[in-house]
């Protein structure tokens, strides 16, 4: 299954993932694994 984001989606993604940043290094690249994650069992149990 391809799962794609709207424009909007993915600029309140980039948003978030920029929040996370500024709130603890690092923590940035955490929230987006996690995110990738969720997306890779959304694909694979739609």
């Amino acid at each position: 299954m391809k799962i794609t984001f709207l424009e909007e989606a993915k600029y309140e993604l980039d948003e978030a993932i920029e929040y996370y940043d500024l709130q603890s290094p690092g923590l940035d690249q955490q929230f987006f694994q996690e995110v990738l994650n969720t997306l890779d069992r959304v694909a694979s149990f739609p």
